[in-house]
């Protein structure tokens, strides 16, 4: 018997969410990464605002009813495709409650989300490091060759 569960995010999960994507241990901070308070504000905000095609679920502890982990995904357009494509944006458990089942059911949830909403394709990154979620996601998923590129911040377009 499983000792979570998977639910949508709710608005009075906030305080908890925050915890988990940018308290000490949490999300960000395992990507080394710092967001301001207006962009977390902001990126919770979209999860119940309906003018975004962006969503969050989350994994809850049976014994405690708290946040044990989280996932945000969402829905674009794509040129290869009359259907969207689902990206699922971010992913983390706890700590202390890895190895349980949790990452997978998350990425599941996902996987049915598409499902419902008629996306042909779910599909995600991970930094090289991540060696313990690159175990799971070859479980759930295929490696499909693609290398991720960014704009440099230092990039000047010339004239």
């Amino acid at each position: 018997m499983s000792e979570f569960y998977i639910r949508p995010i709710e608005e009075t999960d906030k305080d908890e969410w925050l915890e988990l994507w940018s308290g000490k241990h949490g999300y960000l901070e395992f990507y080394k990464t710092i967001l301001s308070p207006k962009t977390s504000d902001a990126t919770f905000k979209r999860f119940f605002d309906s003018d975004y095609t962006m969503w969050c679920a989350v994994a809850i502890s049976k014994q405690t009813q708290k946040l044990i982990g989280f996932t945000t995904y969402l829905t674009h357009l794509s040129t290869w495709s009359e259907n969207n494509y689902m990206y699922l944006n971010d992913l983390f458990v706890k700590e202390d409650c890895r190895l349980k089942g949790v990452g997978r059911k998350l990425i599941e949830f996902v996987y049915r989300q598409a499902e419902l909403k008629k996306s042909e394709k779910v599909y995600w990154c991970t930094q090289t490091f991540n060696h313990r979620a690159q175990i799971l996601y070859n479980k759930v998923g295929i490696y499909e060759n693609f290398v991720q590129y960014a704009k440099d911040p230092d990039y000047k377009i010339e004239e």
